[in-house]
């Protein structure tokens, strides 16, 4: 009986350990998290989109993607303590489009 106990006392701690490391891992990734917002030219079509959106994910830290060729836009969400904008800018040129720079918001004509 004594030793069962003490193996529910022991899994009880470690689940209890477990569960803290987890929650401040969490709050620590967050602040990590940036989002960039690219000028891609080069992309015609969907095929295209999802060309840069495969490259740009296979980078460690990438935790989000989305492409749009119409827009000529790429937007990343990564981890900066994985990843940063030059090794998204060289994995979207790797691939064959080139990135002009940042994304420059258009205001609406009125």
């Amino acid at each position: 009986m004594k030793k069962l106990l003490a193996i529910l006392t022991a899994g009880m701690l470690l689940v209890a350990c477990n569960q803290t490391n987890q929650s401040e891992k969490t709050s620590g990734d967050v602040a990590a998290i940036k989002t960039i917002e690219l000028h891609v030219t080069g992309m015609t079509c969907e095929g295209c989109e999802n060309t840069v959106m495969k490259a740009v994910n296979e980078l460690d830290g990438v935790t989000e993607s989305m492409a749009s060729h119409v827009e000529e836009l790429t937007v990343v969400s990564y981890d900066t303590t994985l990843t940063n904008p030059e090794a998204i800018t060289a994995a979207i040129e790797k691939v064959g489009y080139t990135v002009e720079g940042p994304a420059i918001k258009q205001s609406p004509v009125e």
